[in-house]
């Protein structure tokens, strides 16, 4: 679909890299915001992230969504539940267990969508190699990995898949942007109380600002309007195979930019869950992605 927007230059750039580099730039957002979490919070980093997402993509997009709010308020408070719990819930486990251990753990919510409705011996070879995979880290929990940080990413998990099944339906009533738009407002109100109550003053400070912008730019905007523009351009299934790198990127980027090191489980565990979501979108006959 053609666009006048400023993001209709992406559309000269292939859409693969699109795809990788929003999935490099995701995990660099979400090792950005560990640096916030001892000042703000875990909700004030949220906060700032989605305020930010709001003002820049509406900026661009100029959404029209007040008909959108009056003809479906109720999906539209589902899929702003759904943003805000899930990227809360992801942050609270970042900042408790490494990125790419929590990246993997979330991917068990696209995956369980991906499965849901398919009984094939292939699709309960992909959950059973999750399943082992999330096995392996049993042991390390309480010990090597704090037990709420599991439960957050699980959490988070949970909400991805629930934002996944969303979204179609919210594609079905909005226009472009607008859908999209519509929920990260609801996911703003939504993280409004928690976020300020967290971050309070601090805020303002010119330095989480600006720290939060560029949180917010490589977390939330980046990958918004690469991946929207690329899905344009690319099959669905393409998509979900290039998506599927995101453990390992965020194990990557843990090591790179965190400084985080992993274990042999946790390694092992990582390409587990990788290789099943990797499996599941390659043979789900479902022209959907996660």
């Amino acid at each position: 679909m053609s666009t006048t927007n400023p993001a209709s230059g992406l559309s000269r750039m292939p859409a693969p890299f699109l795809v990788l580099t929003a999935v490099v730039s995701v995990q660099y957002g979400a090792a950005l915001a560990r640096d916030l979490f001892p000042i703000i919070g875990a909700g004030g980093a949220v906060f700032l992230r989605i305020l930010v997402a709001v003002l820049c993509l509406s900026a661009i997009f100029r959404p029209n969504i007040i008909a959108l709010y009056r003809q479906h308020f109720r999906i539209m408070v589902l899929f702003g539940i759904c943003i805000a719990c899930s990227t809360l819930f992801f942050s609270l486990a970042v900042q408790r267990i490494p990125l790419g251990i929590a990246v993997a753990i979330e991917f068990i919510g696209p995956l369980v969508v991906a499965v849901r409705n398919s009984r094939t011996w292939l699709d309960r070879m992909w959950i059973g190699i999750a399943a082992l995979s999330i096995a392996l880290l049993i042991p390390d929990i309480g010990v090597y990995l704090d037990i709420w940080g599991v439960a957050a990413a699980l959490v988070a998990a949970l909400f991805w898949g629930m934002y996944i099944v969303t979204s179609p339906r919210v594609a079905k009533v909005a226009s472009a942007y607008d859908g999209l738009i519509g929920g990260l407002i609801v996911a703003l109100v939504i993280m409004s109380f928690p976020g300020i109550l967290q971050g309070g003053w601090q805020l303002l400070s010119p330095n989480i600002l600006w720290h939060g912008f560029l949180m917010a730019i490589a977390a939330a905007i980046i990958p918004f309007t690469f991946e929207y523009n690329a899905l344009q351009r690319m099959p669905a299934r393409t998509y979900g195979v290039l998506v599927c790198s995101e453990p390992v990127v965020g194990a990557i980027i843990g090591w790179l930019v965190l400084h985080e090191s992993l274990n042999t489980n946790a390694i092992i565990a990582i390409i587990g869950i990788t290789i099943a979501s990797l499996g599941s979108t390659l043979t789900n006959q479902e022209e959907s992605h996660v």
